[in-house]
């Protein structure tokens, strides 16, 4: 039952957020000076949620996770309502358009930080792993949803109507969490020094590698948003419905995989399921960047999905066996500090490459990005220890 309403109140705010996150950069894009706008606000807020992630970390731990989950669905909910009442004034539109997009990123950096940590609270380590396969299912579907209405039930006039509408979807799935049985389980005194916090996590250096690892084919995704608009137009002269047979076969591939993988994954196979899936990613990636015809690249992006989908399972299960309940939600930022920098640092180095030698094939270096991760996921293998991250009994304050 629990498992349920998880699902169902995710796939409700998925699909509120998802029509947004359309509406939006698509609005900003086609008012005067708002594609500056938008191009401004994507680059602070990334930058930004470096520092940010480790507040989220804290605030997870020290708060009950449910009540966080709810309290930013319910914020976000506000977010779209103000925006949907600025959207009829031209400046005060962009002006809120844009708060919303940055708004939007810290959402998702507390959101699933918060409902990460939730899964592992409530549910027994052998009904995680089903749990981490259904939500890969509930995001791939809901994405499906989104751009089916998108493409046939939403037009320019509906907007002011949708963020209204979605405002109210977030509500209905802030409320729906409710009714999902919960007890905070007490955090022991000492998780409340964030020094050493944050101290014992980075002595467990395989424990940051294997979530660096697990986060590689997410990056490696973000880089091949640009990379897939930019080839497929420029050097295979293509139309925009080239990357909806991409998102649809990613999609496809990841809620099959998730789906899938949930039926057997477990702490004891999780390393060995992330090891295949690294590599038959790098494998697809190598096959695109030899081979970048629409077959291949269509073919790949559901290997990618399918891959990159059971990688994330496989990680979820594994590290949430493996972090002490009290400090989950500080090792889960460390980790999206850590994606953060990634990103950044690799979204610039594409951006040279792409003013450098607009024409190239910029799938290698997406594939140099994957060998990197398989890199480090051996030398995970170096460092790993089958001891629990736990804090030392020992406080040390000034």
């Amino acid at each position: 039952m629990k498992l349920s309403v998880l699902v169902f109140a995710n796939f409700i705010a998925s699909i509120a957020m998802g029509i947004a996150l359309t509406i939006v950069p698509w609005e900003l894009s086609k008012s005067l000076g708002g594609e500056k706008v938008l191009a401004f606000t994507a680059t602070y807020a990334t930058a930004l949620l470096i520092f940010l992630a480790p507040i989220s970390g804290r605030v997870v731990d020290r708060f009950s996770r449910r009540s966080t989950l709810m309290i930013c669905i319910a914020m976000m909910a506000g977010v779209l309502q103000i925006a949907s009442v600025a959207h009829g004034n031209s400046f005060l539109k962009i002006a809120s358009l844009s708060t919303f997009y940055f708004a939007s990123q810290v959402f998702f950096l507390f959101f699933y930080n918060a409902l990460t940590a939730f899964i592992q609270e409530v549910f027994a380590e052998g009904e995680r792993g089903k749990v981490n396969g259904w939500m890969q299912v509930e995001m791939q579907a809901s994405t499906f949803v989104v751009g089916l209405l998108m493409i046939y039930a939403v037009n320019s006039d509906d907007f002011q109507f949708l963020l209204q509408l979605n405002s109210g979807l977030m509500l209905l799935s802030a409320l729906l969490f409710c009714f999902i049985p919960y007890t905070q389980q007490a955090r022991p005194a000492r998780a409340r020094v964030s020094r050493t916090v944050f101290r014992s996590i980075f002595k467990r250096k395989d424990l940051v590698l294997l979530g660096v690892c697990a986060n590689i084919t997410f990056v490696a995704v973000m880089m091949l948003n640009l990379v897939h608009p930019i080839y497929l137009s420029g050097v295979l002269k293509l139309d925009v419905s080239a990357l909806a047979k991409l998102s649809i076969s990613y999609g496809l591939g990841a809620a099959l995989s998730g789906f899938l993988i949930s039926r057997f994954v477990s702490t004891g196979s999780a390393i060995r399921i992330m090891r295949i899936c690294l590599t038959v990613f790098s494998l697809a990636l190598l096959t695109i960047s030899l081979f970048p015809t629409l077959p291949t690249i269509v073919i790949g992006a559901g290997i990618l999905g399918a891959t990159g989908s059971a990688n994330r399972v496989a990680y979820n299960t594994y590290i949430m066996s493996k972090v002490e309940k009290g400090i989950f939600g500080s090792y889960l930022s460390v980790i999206s500090s850590l994606t953060y920098v990634q990103r950044t640092l690799f979204g610039f180095l594409l951006s040279l490459l792409i003013v450098g030698f607009p024409t190239s094939n910029y799938y290698w270096f997406v594939f140099a990005i994957s060998c990197f991760g398989l890199l480090l996921l051996q030398l995970h293998a170096v460092l790993a220890s089958t001891q629990k991250l736990e804090l030392s009994e020992t406080i040390e304050v000034n």
